[in-house]
C-alpha cells in the first residue's frame, strides 16, 4: 500500500494520499496540484499563441520589423509567465507536501509492522500441568 501511495504521489500529488485514506490532506493536495497544472498549462498555451503570432509577423520582414515583433512578444508574455511561475510554485509545494505525507505513511506502517513482530515474538508460556 505504501508503495502505491509513493508512486501515485509522484505522478499527481494528493492521489496517493487519498489512496492511503487521508481524505482532507489528499483532497487539498489534489486540488492544489490540479490548480498548479492548470496555471502552468495556461502559461504554455499563451506562449504557444504568442509564438504563432510572432512567426506570422515574420513573413518577409526586415530586421527592424523583427525587433519590434520581439519586443511585442516579450511585453505580452509577462502576465502568463508570472501565472506559470505561480503554478510551478504551487505544484512544488504540493509535491513536497505529498512526499512528507508519504514519509508519514511509511513511518506509520513500519511502526505497525514492528508492533506485530513484537507481539509475535512474545513467547507464550507453556500450559500449566495440573496433574502434580
Amino acid at each position: 500500500m505504501k508503495w502505491v501511495c509513493l508512486m501515485a504521489n509522484m505522478t499527481l500529488p494528493g492521489v496517493g494520499t487519498l489512496i492511503c485514506k487521508r481524505w482532507v490532506t489528499g483532497t487539498i493536495q489534489s486540488v492544489g496540484s490540479v490548480i498548479g497544472f492548470s496555471l502552468l498549462g495556461y502559461c504554455v498555451y499563451e506562449f504557444y499563441l504568442a509564438l504563432q503570432n510572432y512567426s506570422a509577423s515574420m513573413d518577409g520582414e526586415e530586421v527592424d520589423g523583427m525587433l519590434g515583433a520581439v519586443k511585442q512578444l516579450s511585453s505580452g508574455m509577462m502576465g502568463p509567465l508570472v501565472t506559470g511561475a505561480v503554478g510551478v510554485i504551487i505544484l512544488k509545494v504540493m509535491w513536497i507536501w505529498a512526499q512528507v505525507t508519504t514519509a508519514q505513511v511509511f513511518k506509520a506502517e513500519k511502526a505497525a509492522e514492528a508492533q506485530e513482530a513484537a507481539a509475535e515474538s512474545v513467547e507464550v508460556p507453556p500450559p500449566l500441568d495440573s496433574s502434580n
